[in-house]
């Protein structure tokens, strides 16, 4: 009797002890405790897998970087991570499927914030990545930190996926309005890493590797080492660059380029014809275009569809889709016709699933150019896109910008509603089924889906 009630009180010991330690205990001692000077923190981490559980959201890897630090991150010294092996809970959705096929020391990279207790990934990214290496990840100088100004730099690497591009500082033409660094000068000749490319995205994918450019540029994230365009950007000419814009206009205005179709930007989805991972290119049938981008230069994108178009410049971690992706399979892609005879792969690449009717619903005619409030059910989630399909039951209201015929022609259609990136987290709470208000715009007339312009709320049930 005596041994049985030892056993039952050591039993309650243990799990008083899983209790107190928290979920950080579901992987035994393998996780170190997290400093203080990481809680608070808010941005993106890099690392090699040591174990995950896919079925509950989690993982554990060691640091190796510290990419980048937001803004709103308060963290004493987020770079305490680098080195420990941490938790990560909270994956969700189709980031499970990254989750699922990472194997035990291969690199992850994610947006990461610690919620005060624990650390957890809030959304948005969550991607395998190459081995670590110093090179990737430059770190500024002290006294160049609190920058503000124009600078010259030469492209060494670009990061297709988020934006990013490494560059090599030539020269530190002059400071800016809010210049806070002790000697902007220490950053000439070293590496930095600029980002903030996401208005700039024509720019950004028409700039190579070697290009010498002039940008404006700011440091916000003292504690982050990565600098944010913030001012002007262009390419200085270099010699040769005007003979390769004559070829350039000269494949422009080619008759074997479609007027209709010539400068689309945009998405598309279709089935994979063929393959050339070594090439880094791949060709489609294309059954849809869901979104055509407010920069799109074409006059009729959904001639696309039932073409078969041919697409390069995938690189990077996009080869990783192209790579398992089989014929037959549906691919969708950020697609940029720059005149020549294929598309450039730019932001997505990624499996989805076969094309059905619904899919992807048609905007009214008598409702492009709608600004104004709507009600409705959402019916699909996209968490990779941070899309919904809505089914409108009400247009609440009409703003005065609106430009639609007849609003009304929405009610009882389904619709596209993108634009929740700097919603995520009410995004996230959002599922099938749940009724909600919110203000649209629709900037690209050409294009079926609709921007998300004011502040959504969820609503009960009747």
């Amino acid at each position: 009797m005596f041994h049985r009630l030892i056993a039952r009180l050591m039993i309650i010991c243990m799990f008083c002890s899983f209790a107190s330690n928290g979920a950080s205990r579901l992987f035994g001692d393998s996780v170190d405790p997290l400093p203080a000077e990481l809680r608070n923190f808010n941005g993106m981490l890099l690392g090699r897998l040591v174990t995950k559980d896919v079925e509950r959201g989690s993982f554990v890897l060691q640091v190796d970087a510290v990419p980048r630090v937001w803004r709103n991150s308060r963290a004493a010294k987020p770079g305490s991570a680098v080195g420990r092996t941490v938790e990560v809970h909270g994956v969700f959705g189709k980031f499970l499927d990254v989750l699922v096929v990472t194997r035990k020391g291969e690199t992850l990279e994610f947006e990461c914030k610690h919620d005060g207790e624990r650390l957890v990934f809030p959304g948005e990214m969550l991607r395998k990545a190459a081995p670590y290496d110093p090179e990737d990840f430059p770190v500024l100088p002290e006294e160049f930190r609190g920058f503000s100004g124009v600078i010259t730099a030469t492209i060494v690497k670009k990061d297709p996926e988020t934006l990013e591009m490494i560059v090599e500082v030539n020269a530190v033409k002059q400071s800016g309005e809010g210049n806070q660094a002790q000697d902007p000068k220490s950053i000439e000749g070293k590496k930095m890493m600029l980002a903030g490319f996401w208005h700039r995205k024509e720019q950004y994918h028409a700039l190579k590797i070697g290009d010498r450019i002039e940008v404006g540029t700011r440091h916000i994230s003292r504690q982050s080492n990565h600098l944010n365009v913030e001012q002007s950007l262009r390419k200085l000419v270099t010699e040769g660059d005007g003979e390769r814009m004559d070829r350039r206009e000269a494949r422009m205005s080619s008759e074997s380029v479609e007027k209709t179709l010539s400068g689309f930007r945009g998405m598309l989805v279709g089935t994979l014809v063929e393959k050339d991972v070594e090439r880094g290119t791949f060709s489609i049938k294309v059954e849809a275009v869901p979104r055509v981008w407010k920069n799109n230069q074409a006059t009729q994108p959904k001639q696309y569809i039932g073409k078969e178009v041919q697409a390069s410049g995938v690189q990077g971690r996009q080869l990783d889709v192209l790579v398992v992706a089989r014929k037959g399979d549906t691919l969708e892609f950020g697609a940029f016709d720059e005149g020549g005879n294929t598309m450039r792969v730019v932001e997505v690449l990624r499996k989805t699933a076969p094309v059905k009717p619904g899919d992807y619903p048609e905007l009214p005619t008598e409702a492009r150019g709608i600004k104004g409030l709507l009600r409705g059910t959402v019916v699909v989630k996209d968490e990779t896109m941070m899309e919904l399909i809505i089914k409108v039951s009400e247009v609440v209201e009409q703003f005065p910008a609106n430009q639609a015929k007849d609003p009304q022609k929405l009610v009882g259609k389904n619709i596209m509603l993108v634009g929740f990136w700097n919603r995520k987290d009410l995004y996230h709470g959002l599922k099938d089924g749940d009724v909600i208000q919110f203000g649209v715009e629709h900037p690209q007339r050409l294009s079926d889906h609709l921007n998300v312009i004011e502040s959504v709320k969820k609503l009960e049930r009747n």
